[in-house]
């Protein structure tokens, strides 16, 4: 799926709804955060995102162009970081293995689906000891109208998840690699085995010019998520469509492909 990374103006407070990738924001602490109490679990990582993957097997960017400042790309090995847990955090490693995290679909939602899954963070590949991770904490704290109240459905996160999910970004802060896309630059990972966020940024204000007069072009990448199954070389991950040619992903129901030239 290629697809248009690009501010919209969407609220990224929102975050049952709204990706965040279409907005300019960092990680967001909302209304549904704080009743989580998990409002001080990011209070290091003011300037970016939360270090997460992406749903797909491997994860490219195609820079377009810059903003006016931030929007910068930090990167962690994904085995770098658990190598690192083990020896620092074995408890966090139990934790993030323990397959009992919800994952919000965010109304992305095929018949006869609930409105979210149960796995784990960290995985090994089937029928090897080979580590891999697949996260969005975005994904994890929006749940708030199934996990809260009276009409509570599902858990809200435990004490221990909370723990997990500093440590985790405070370890992949310590061991990540920044880079700065220039315009033709493409990254390329393979998300299960990298951990990636970006730092907030300022767009160019409407109607700015640069020193020829031309009109600036608002920050802009375009996003490949490409799917490899086994029969090409991919992870024998322990999910249904391990070697399915799409597998991975979003696909509702028989929603149809679209191809817009910008993002809308």
């Amino acid at each position: 799926m290629l697809g248009h990374v690009k501010d919209l103006g969407e609220d990224a407070t929102q975050k049952d709804k709204v990706r965040i990738y279409r907005t300019n924001a960092k990680y967001v602490t909302s209304a549904l955060s704080r009743r989580f109490q998990v409002t001080t679990i990011l209070t290091h990582s003011r300037n970016r995102q939360f270090y997460h993957t992406d749903g797909a097997d491997l994860v490219g960017l195609l820079c377009i162009a810059k903003s006016l400042s931030g929007g910068e790309s930090d990167i962690a090995s994904t085995h770098n970081v658990y190598n690192t847990l083990q020896r620092e955090h074995p408890d966090v490693v139990q934790t993030l293995a323990t397959p009992n995290w919800y994952f919000d679909r965010k109304g992305e939602v095929a018949e006869g689906q609930d409105p979210w899954y149960v796995s784990s963070v960290l995985y090994t590949e089937r029928d090897s000891e080979r580590v891999w991770l697949k996260f969005d904490p975005n994904n994890v704290t929006s749940l708030g109208r199934y996990n809260s109240g009276a009409g509570a459905v599902i858990p809200a996160l435990s004490e221990a998840q909370k723990h997990a999910l500093k440590t985790l970004d405070e370890v992949a802060t310590r061991l990540s690699l920044h880079m700065i896309l220039e315009p033709g630059d493409i990254q390329l990972l393979a998300n299960g085995h990298v951990l990636h966020a970006r730092t907030a940024y300022e767009d160019w204000p409407a109607g700015s010019v640069d020193e020829s007069g031309r009109e600036r072009v608002r920050r802009h990448l375009m996003r490949l998520w490409l799917a490899v199954p086994e029969s090409e070389g991919g992870l024998r991950t322990p999910f249904f469509d391990s070697d399915v040619k799409k597998r991975g992903g979003i696909q509702v129901g028989d929603t149809a492909p679209v191809c817009p030239l910008d993002a809308e």
